[in-house]
């Protein structure tokens, strides 16, 4: 095609040619043009372009040709950039934005393909800030953009994000108009999942193009914080902090964006980056300070944090950030903050980063620099975490919660020593929900309790002081007639923690194996216990007696080794009430007996226990020339019952039932 031709058909488009062969003219040139940059570079001319613009804005052209120029004038756009300044220096902006408004289909395509090609040759136009400014004055824009991308064609759909991406990325001002506009947001996140290409390609792009503005959001928003900060300091409150940005609300106003992106799918995951966390690690460190407007400011960093702090793979991002600056900063924020959900969320925060911790990162063996952080996650502890625990004790609900939760994970992870809470003086408070309304108690409350309860340094004396046996039995009998299944495990570990500590750890563990030890007076002779470091009240356990049975029967094996244990180590730690507790349940005993000799699958350690029990219960009953109603019917119950063990096959069993049917004819056998 020589340049002959070319020129021949460029001269057509001049004023005054026929209508029908302008057309052909422009579909030719159309055709030549979209075959890449030498040939459309043939065509960049003034007075191609002049007369391209003429036609595509032309009132009384046809349409098609119209929209033909406009096509035109995209692929000379896109394949030589050269001439963008050219063809807004002939219509603005402003007017292209209107076409998408207003115009067809075909029409709005060509002016998001003009307008994303002339933010991307911006540093070629003349003005470029006057007519990214005038985009503003149409009104519709963001109404009518939106409606692109939800029932647009598949064109419009994938190329009216990438326009949006390209006008905030070249003017921030945008970026609250699209991005706190929770429809625009969601529309995004259901044109992710659609499976045309083009589509997903468009997506990729205007994610990772909005992503790229975020770290220089955060920037500049500290940046302003900061003046802000340093103008009040010196009395110039309303002073500027940057003459080249203006007032520092048209900045710090941009900063719920990042929190509305969070909230997206689609962006989540992309934005957060090292240099992000790095960023809100600075804004965080500078507002431990207070300053006019702290309180929006400050929700607004913690929710962003609460979103980034719920996800793992986040948290992984750049773990080093939150140990050694994000924890440490929301301690100092919420020290002396007013605001009861400030306060909260922070406490929140440090929780959820630590469940990640200790659950996902740290036993995956996922940290690089694992040794620096656990002193970090350490140093947390002991400098801010302890010395704020009686705050978050005493604050609104649901901070105690969420303190107690976290105490009891530092504590199972070794990062906070009984002994730290001893000297805090908080044992009381650990207990004191007992005291209260128990349907309000969570599972919490109890671990931290069995946590301090079975910690060696925790003294039997200040359990004694409490005074909370009682209490706790009437947990337990709460949580198992509400059938509060999570509780059962810890309520009943709390019982057995109590009895140990007049037991002792070591001869408890040997009762609880070989519960034939009961009855062996030998073994008594070798057992030193302080009687003074006791819990005093352990004996209220007793009237539990009938709930330990009742559980033993639970079909969680767990479960009913636990409360098989109280019963056998009560006995120990409180003979005489232990055996009124289980000669007054006997009923129930007749039918756990016959429950555990049907079932073969039961166990033999739960039926010895309850046997030799009872073996020491007719020897204490005896001995001590008690007075009880004893049922002569549950007895003959019993008799049967244990006639039939003695010839079982498990030599233990056999010679503990032999033992007890000894005993039992030993009883008065009054009615």
């Amino acid at each position: 095609v020589p340049n002959s031709v070319i020129a021949i058909v460029s001269s057509i488009l001049s004023k005054g040619e026929d209508d029908t062969t302008q057309l052909y003219a422009l579909r030719t040139i159309e055709n030549i043009c979209s075959q890449g940059g030498d040939w459309a570079s043939r065509f960049t001319n003034q007075n191609m372009i002049a007369n391209l613009c003429y036609i595509y804005k032309a009132i009384g052209k046809q349409e098609s040709m119209r929209l033909t120029a406009g096509s035109c004038l995209v692929r000379l756009a896109r394949f030589s950039p050269s001439c963008i300044p050219s063809i807004f220096d002939k219509f603005t902006f402003k007017d292209t934005a209107s076409s998408i408004v207003k115009g067809s289909s075909r029409e709005r395509q060509i002016c998001l393909n003009l307008l994303c090609l002339g933010m991307l040759g911006s540093q070629s136009i003349m003005n470029f800030s006057r007519h990214l400014n005038s985009l503003a004055e149409e009104k519709q824009l963001i109404p009518s953009l939106l409606s692109l991308i939800e029932q647009g064609s598949e064109v419009l759909r994938a190329k009216t994000p990438i326009f949006i991406a390209l006008l905030c990325k070249n003017s921030r001002r945008w970026l609250s108009h699209f991005f706190c506009n929770a429809k625009l947001l969601s529309a995004i996140d259901r044109l992710a999942k659609e499976k045309d290409p083009f589509i997903q390609h468009s997506i990729e792009t205007f994610v990772e193009l909005v992503s790229t503005t975020v770290p220089g959001v955060i920037e500049t928003v500290r940046n302003d914080v900061q003046q802000m900060m340093l103008s009040k300091r010196h009395g110039r409150i309303s002073a500027s902090p940057s003459p080249s940005r203006g007032n520092s609300r048209t900045t710090v106003h941009l900063f719920p964006v990042i929190l509305h992106l969070l909230g997206s799918p689609s962006f989540k995951k992309k934005m957060v980056t090292g240099q992000v966390l790095s960023h809100l690690a600075n804004v965080i460190k500078l507002i431990e300070s207070p300053f006019q407007g702290r309180d929006d400011f400050q929700m607004t960093l913690l929710q962003i944090l609460e979103s980034i702090s719920e996800d793992p793979c986040l948290v992984l991002v750049d773990p080093k950030s939150f140990s050694t600056h994000f924890l440490p900063s929301l301690a100092v924020l919420y020290r002396g903050n007013k605001d009861g959900d400030a306060r909260f969320l922070c406490l929140k925060i440090i929780f959820d980063v630590m469940v990640i911790f200790f659950n996902d990162i740290i036993p995956d063996g996922l940290l690089k620099d694992e040794d620096a952080i656990i002193n970090d996650l350490k140093s947390v502890s002991d400098i801010h975490f302890l010395p704020l625990y009686p705050f978050f004790i005493d604050d609104e609900d649901p901070i105690p919660m969420y303190a107690q939760k976290l105490l009891v994970m530092l504590i199972e992870f070794n990062y906070v020593k009984v002994s730290d809470i001893l000297n805090l003086k908080t044992v009381s408070q650990c207990f004191d929900f007992l005291l209260g309304d128990l349907s309000t108690a969570n599972v919490n409350n109890v671990k931290l309790c069995l946590a301090l309860a079975s910690a060696p340094e925790m003294e039997s004396k200040i359990l004694s002081q409490l005074k909370v046996v009682r209490k706790i039995g009437n947990l337990l009998e709460f949580v198992t007639t509400k059938e509060m299944e999570d509780f059962l495990d810890p309520t009943l570990s709390l019982c057995k923690a109590f009895i140990l500590h007049n037991v002792g750890a070591d001869n408890g563990a040997r009762y609880s194996k070989e519960p034939s030890l009961l009855i062996d007076t030998t073994m008594d002779m070798h057992i030193v216990i302080d009687r003074q470091n006791r819990v005093k009240d352990i004996s209220d356990f007793s009237s539990s007696t009938g709930v330990f049975l009742e559980l033993i029967e639970n079909t969680n094996k767990l479960v009913s080794d636990l409360a098989s244990e109280c019963v056998v180590l009560l006995f120990k730690a409180a003979p005489r009430e232990s055996t009124m507790g289980l000669l007054t349940n006997l009923s129930k005993l007749s039918s756990i007996f016959q429950s555990l000799h049907i079932d073969k699958f039961s166990s033999n350690l739960v039926l010895l226990r309850l046997l030799y029990s009872l073996v020491i219960s007719c020897r204490q009953y005896l001995s001590r020339g008690m007075i009880l109603s004893i049922s002569v019917t549950d007895v003959r119950r019993i008799e049967a019952i244990v006639s039939s063990l003695k010839t079982s096959n498990t030599s233990s069993i056999a010679k503990a039932a032999s033992l007890l049917s000894l005993e039992l004819q030993r009883l008065p056998r009054a009615n």
